[in-house]
């Protein structure tokens, strides 16, 4: 078994202190973190500060941070929860992948996008404008920052005493640019892509000089690079922060979308998406478009439901009718991210389940919906009551991504087998050897136990016709070596 493939877990975050004091050295670090995903610094002196946080958020975690945040210099840090501000919550369970598409969230993607937390948040702030420095969400911080601007410092991280140990949260910022930043570069330099896994994925597409240049330019979210040509390149054309304006971006993008949907072919199949676990599905796509979906139990009916409900529409910018695009093919960058125990099979979140597991390094998300930022697309959406945001997701944990070097015509293994190379560059291990032991900071603290993959078994029969049993084992720390 290749060393970077065995299963493992992060074990160390089992083990919990006989006194909180003992974390206020690590709630402190927190605070001062300034690099990267989440980074709560630095703290701007007098900053009155506002942390939305879920209904299961560990108290003491919160306040360990807190008092931190205070002693950095905040005049004063506030909290309340996303059920304050009208959002739902409840008891959800991982086991139940097909919340991702429950017709609650569907219907509420359609009405706010990925707004809805923006705007409960922004009614909330125009009765209450005091607050310079907000932290909320657990993803989607470019949403956050159009929403609300210089008020929204990053995402809240810190929803369990998981979040406050763990090493991904303390990595260090400069190895992780480095990372990011190599990653990035050979988008710029690419042809083609293909992507392929032990799990039956298999995709690619074509990628013009000028898209390649555009997806470099948009392709950068810590720990969340942007792995697929449209996605980058959209980014490129409507997100400030990249160079871009909302506003008439859509001409922009409609050539792109019409010359490189076209080349996007191939399957997608896996059995987790963001909110947790489903019967393996498969997902096939050709030019750009889910031509059949099969599998995946409620999730796959819920699913095709959704492709025959917008089937016909034609969206503004897009090359033909449907909703049921490729979107995303989302890259993680952060070795030691890992799938979290706390909350995996109770959380108040209702559609998110699944934290930080699809930010770690060599792991893909891939994301399925038309979608634009354009004020004219978002009208559309509102006018015909359809969305303009991608829902569905099917991750893997074990990819092969490939690119095709336009300079030379060869190919570039960035991911081999979940593996993200470039943790092997030497560039990359020189830095590492600066900061610490580079063999431990390029390493992975969590794999997955996937049978017929990467330990004993047969995928099939074991695990992809209902992978909860075999994943309830796994967590439980059965198959992993444990990681110190």
């Amino acid at each position: 078994m290749d060393k970077h493939r065995a299963p493992r877990y992060p074990s160390y975050v089992l083990s919990k202190p006989d006194s909180t004091s003992e974390l206020e050295p690590v709630a402190d670090s927190a605070v001062s973190r300034s690099g990267g995903r989440g980074a709560l610094g630095p703290i701007t002196s007098g900053a009155k500060v506002l942390i939305v946080v879920t209904d299961d958020q560990n108290q003491t975690v919160l306040e360990l941070i807190r008092n931190a945040m205070l002693k950095a210099g905040a005049a004063s840090v506030d909290s309340l929860t996303w059920s304050e501000l009208g959002l739902p919550t409840g008891d959800f369970s991982a086991a139940d992948g097909w919340r991702e598409l429950s017709d609650e969230h569907v219907e509420t993607v359609i009405r706010a996008g990925e707004r809805v937390e923006q705007d409960a948040l922004l009614k909330f702030l125009a009765r209450n404008p005091d607050y310079t420095t907000i932290y909320a969400g657990d993803a989607g911080e470019g949403h956050y920052k159009m929403a609300l601007g210089a008020r929204f410092k990053a995402n809240w991280m810190y929803r369990g005493y998981e979040d406050l140990v763990a090493r991904y949260n303390n990595y260090p910022a400069p190895l992780q640019r480095l990372l990011e930043q190599k990653l990035i570069a050979l988008f710029g330099r690419a042809a083609g892509v293909r992507i392929t896994d032990p799990e039956g994925t298999d995709l690619s597409w074509e990628v013009s000089e000028e898209e390649a240049t555009l997806w470099e330019r948009g392709a950068w979210i810590p720990w969340h690079i942007i792995g697929s040509t449209i996605e980058g390149l959209r980014f490129a054309q409507v997100r400030p922060s990249f160079g871009g304006k909302p506003e008439g971006s859509l001409g922009q993008f409609e050539p792109h979308a019409a010359r490189h949907y076209p080349t996007i072919n191939g399957v997608i199949s896996g059995t987790v998406n963001h909110t947790g676990f489903f019967p393996r599905i498969e997902v096939e796509l050709e030019g750009g478009k889910i031509t059949r979906i099969e599998g995946g139990g409620e999730y796959g009916d819920r699913f095709r439901a959704i492709v025959d409900r917008f089937r016909d529409l034609q969206y503004p910018g897009y090359p033909s009718p449907g909703y049921h695009f490729l979107n995303d093919a989302t890259i993680g960058s952060n070795p030691k991210t890992f799938r979290s125990n706390e909350g995996l099979w109770s959380t108040a979140l209702p559609w998110v389940g699944l934290g930080p597991e699809r930010y770690r390094a060599g792991v893909i998300h891939f994301g399925f919906g038309a979608e634009h930022e354009d004020p004219e697309f978002v009208n559309f959406g509102r006018e015909h009551a359809a969305p303009v945001k991608h829902m569905a997701h099917v991750h893997s944990y074990f990819p092969d991504y490939d690119i095709k070097d336009r300079a030379s015509g060869s190919w570039i293994k960035v991911i081999e087998g979940g593996w993200l190379t470039l943790l092997d560059d030497p560039e990359v291990r020189r830095l590492a050897s600066t900061l610490g032991n580079p063999d431990d900071l390029l390493s992975y603290d969590w794999v997955p136990a996937m049978p017929g993959i990467n330990y004993p078994g047969d995928y099939r029969k074991d695990y992809a016709a209902d992978p909860v049993p075999w994943i309830e084992r796994d967590t439980a720390g059965e198959f992993g070596e444990a990681v110190q």
